[in-house]
């Protein structure tokens, strides 16, 4: 915005609590701050017109745009906790047109004499799309972590790496990772044995889900007591096109993975899975819910913890739609979206893994957990506000709706009937034994168990019919129900 005001750059905090009154205090005795602190903006009318290191408390958020203007801001730091994405994704906006990149709060543990740019930082995407977390329980998680033979498969992807990495950080006895691509197998292992400080406990696995005779050498070998299940195919495009592949990985591979555990008494096998196995119209989310129901019969057979975790899509995963939009965005357009109204729900790829090992330790045998996303946000809305992270004039670049592609939802789901049950973890909702329609014990899981092994053989024969029988069995062993979740339209204004 050129050249600061006389005796600083004329500052104003978002924000006249605690962490925003501690900022002022910083600004004010810090002559070397080069900061003209004109004053604050709060959303709680009381604190409308107080005084704070003698600035005043201007108006609301609603005021934001007339404040910029008529107290010629030139900086503006975000400084209370808790702020959802919503409202900092509004702010953003509003501060854009003036040129003006709002910062965020960092840290105020810093010392008195720290620089102030130390406090503050960049806003990410992260931050436009995070939302309130809840405090976790790690003890309970470290409990059951701790000193155990842990296996990871999927270790080198996105969900299974950071897995790893949080498995690890509860001091298990041994951490097997396992992985078919070498080089993300390689890049996991190399991140953990940097932390290990030249303990051995870290075992690189390069081995396909699908191989039984692997799977059950490694089981015979290590006797692992917890199991997270996150080796899958999961490209929705890729999965639609190469169907009986996927059929033979997803399903074979969670078949082989699940009897090896059951048969060498693994206490807690947990698997990764989707929302789109939720009323699927694609062949990835059949293969996961199928994946869910084997799971649950497993449980239903052996009486271990053998359960499902259910989320959305994560913020920053392998060929993911982020750093896809960055790209288009860099290279000035079009941008591709599949329609103005699609949303998606998003989590951090660390708090769904963490929301993940605490579902683990409260889950019964073969419940479904479901990861509560907080509100869905439109594609549209992530891309204009990239490119206002970017400093991108979005009237300049241009986006293109390209219609839906096969197995793609314009909205998707979370849930089956919307009668899951409250956990212990307000952001965890269970589904008790997964699926009702496998209340009939031994002999439904027996005729599940004789009808998926069938769709494999269909796959891995390649016929054409394994596509069509796959979803035949999902709907055979779903209750097709109306979500509860709606599309919202409030995101952006």
């Amino acid at each position: 915005r050129g050249s600061k005001a006389k005796g600083g750059q004329r500052t104003l905090i978002f924000g006249a609590g605690t962490h925003g009154r501690t900022l002022a205090s910083r600004f004010v005795s810090d002559a070397g701050a080069q900061i003209d602190l004109v004053g604050f903006i709060d959303d709680d009318p009381q604190k409308n017109g107080i005084k704070i290191e003698g600035r005043p408390v201007l108006g609301t958020s609603k005021d934001l745009e007339e404040i910029l203007k008529d107290k010629q801001i030139e900086q503006v730091v975000m400084a209370f906790e808790g702020m959802g994405g919503e409202i900092l994704r509004s702010v953003l906006q509003v501060c854009y047109t003036h040129g003006i990149r709002p910062k965020l709060l960092t840290s105020l543990r810093a010392p008195a004499q720290a620089p102030a740019v130390e406090l503050y930082r960049e806003v990410s995407l992260n931050d436009l799309l995070n939302r309130a977390t809840h405090e976790m329980d790690l003890e309970s998680i470290r409990g059951l972590l701790q000193n155990k033979c842990v296996l990871v498969t999927g270790a080198g992807g996105s969900i299974g790496s950071e897995i790893a990495r949080q498995v690890f950080s509860h001091n298990p006895q041994k951490l097997l990772l396992l992985d078919n691509s070498e080089f993300n197998l390689f890049s996991i292992d190399k991140d953990l044995r940097l932390l290990s400080n030249g303990v051995s406990k870290i075992y690189p696995l390069l081995v396909d889900i699908k191989d039984e005779h692997a799977l059950e050498q490694i089981m015979a070998t290590h006797k692992p007591q917890i199991v997270f299940h996150a080796a899958a195919y999961k490209h929705v495009h890729l999965v639609e096109d190469n169907p009986n592949s996927s059929i033979q990985n997803n399903i074979g591979g969670t078949l082989v993975l699940v009897r090896a555990a059951q048969k060498h008494g693994v206490e807690s096998l947990v698997m990764i899975s989707t929302d789109k196995a939720v009323n699927p119209v694609g062949v990835m989310g059949a293969t996961k819910r199928i994946c869910e129901l084997i799971v649950t019969a497993a449980a239903i057979e052996s009486g271990k913890r053998f359960c499902s975790v259910r989320f959305g899509n994560v913020l920053g995963s392998s060929g993911s739609l982020i750093p896809t939009l960055q790209q288009q965005i860099r290279e000035g357009g079009p941008v591709t979206i599949t329609h103005k109204d699609m949303t998606r729900f998003f989590m951090l790829i660390p708090e769904a893994v963490s929301l993940v090992l605490k579902a683990s330790t409260i889950a019964r045998p073969g419940d479904i957990n479901v990861l509560k996303m907080g509100e869905p946000v439109k594609i549209l809305d992530i891309a204009r506000s990239l490119m206002t992270l970017m400093g991108v004039d979005e009237q300049k670049v241009p986006i293109v709706f390209t219609g839906l592609r096969p197995g793609e939802k314009l909205f998707e789901e979370l849930y089956i009937r919307g009668d899951e049950l409250n956990t212990e973890h307000p952001d965890i909702l269970t589904l008790p034994n997964g699926d009702s329609h496998l209340q009939g014990g031994a002999e439904e899981v027996k005729r599940l168990m004789l009808a998926v092994e069938a769709n494999i053989k269909l796959a891995s024969d390649g016929a054409q019919e394994a596509v069509n029988n796959l979803h035949e069995l999902v709907k055979k062993y779903s209750s097709p129900v109306k979500s509860p979740t709606k599309p919202l339209d409030k995101v952006f204004h």
